[in-house]
């Protein structure tokens, strides 16, 4: 493998690990939207060996392992690349968790996404470029957009809006890649967890972080009671296909055991937050104990609280209806913005945070 990267600004990758507050990340991305189970137990051995046994859905629908150490960067990278983990390196596409699981998904979703690798293949592109393909089906990226959007309509194929005929989709990225103004776009409800109709199971790290042992524990389910593949979504959850409806119940009791959220219920998913210090050096604050405390005055059905540990926002791009924002240790908080927008109020204690968005809440018409 070549030397860790040392750049900012690029996403982690295998062969390109990030320096965080605890230590190295790495990002394995999955391939066609799907890691297989084997694929899924080599990360979560590996993550645990060389890593500090942490590991997290991104909302690219990456895994990222964190706390790699300069001496165990290459070791984990042989490791992943040993069991097949690189055949997703390089890969720009964000696709439905379900591709090619989904009978109801435009039929040339496949086809298309192919075209697409191909058409970007040795192609000098900006270090975040992405691209959306999204066929529509039971889990559509609603709302979801990057540099360049491929959306299904019934009217067919749109490329950033605007009509496209399937065979000229490609040639058009090619045209687009180097010209287009990055817009990212994130809106929209994220899918509940729990079994639903269509045969796939959702389940939720809490706050997109789980231990090793439960990723691998998942992995093992999915052998079990799904297709052999666990789907990370952008929704930073995870999706097994091919769950019969009698095995439902019994992989979603397994998956709680394991510390997954597998209801729509959970207070939990009304929050979503970044690592947060220590482990971003960026981080001004520690997030997931202040997330786990907002939850236990939350319902999943509340207005969504963007929990930032600094001004940058990587966990939810955007606006929200609440946004804390951790400075020096305190939290500034915005009313229907994100962290570039002005605070209502500002150097809050975390107590104080309470007291003033059950204020907001409580404000809110029933």
């Amino acid at each position: 493998m070549t030397a860790p990267d040392m750049v900012r600004g690029w996403c982690p990758s295998l062969f390109r690990p990030m320096e965080s507050g605890d230590g190295w990340l790495a990002r394995v991305r999955p391939q066609a939207g799907c890691i297989s189970a084997d694929l899924a137990l080599a990360v979560a051995e590996a993550a645990a060996r060389f890593g500090n046994g942490i590991i997290e859905v991104t909302n690219r629908a990456n895994i990222q392992i964190r706390g790699l150490q300069p001496a165990t960067i290459a070791p984990f990278t042989d490791a992943i690349e040993a069991a097949g983990g690189a055949a997703g390196e390089g890969s720009r596409l964000l696709v439905s968790p379900l591709l090619g699981a989904d009978p109801t998904m435009a039929a040339d979703t496949v086809q298309i996404g192919n075209a697409v690798t191909h058409a970007l293949h040795d192609m000098a592109l900006a270090p975040k470029f992405g691209i959306v393909l999204d066929g529509g089906g039971a889990l559509p990226l609603t709302g979801i957009g990057l540099d360049i959007t491929i959306r299904y309509r019934e009217s067919g194929w749109q490329m950033n809006g605007e009509a496209c005929a399937p065979g000229d989709i490609a040639a058009r990225i090619q045209a687009l890649a180097g010209q287009t103004a990055r817009v990212i776009t994130r809106a929209g409800a994220a899918p509940k967890p729990g079994y639903h109709a269509d045969s796939f199971a959702l389940v939720a790290p809490a706050f997109g972080q789980m231990t090793a042992a439960a990723f691998g524990g998942l992995a093992r389910l999915a052998q079990t009671h799904g297709d052999g593949h666990l789907r990370p979504t952008p929704w930073k959850s995870l999706c097994i296909a091919g769950v019969r409806s009698g095995d439902a119940t019994g992989l979603l009791a397994s998956a709680q055991s394991l510390g997954f959220i597998t209801t729509a219920d959970d207070g939990r998913l009304s929050i979503v937050t970044c690592a947060g210090q220590p482990a971003c050096a960026r981080g001004e604050v520690e997030t997931h104990m202040a997330a786990a405390m907002l939850a236990q005055h939350r319902r999943a059905s509340d207005s969504l609280i963007h929990l930032s540990g600094c001004a940058k926002g990587c966990a939810h791009p955007g606006k929200a209806p609440l946004t804390l924002i951790g400075r020096d240790g305190l939290f500034d908080l915005v009313h229907d913005g994100g962290t570039a927008d002005m605070p209502a109020k500002c150097h809050l204690t975390l107590a104080q945070t309470l007291a003033q968005i059950a204020a907001v809440m409580h404000s809110l018409p029933s």
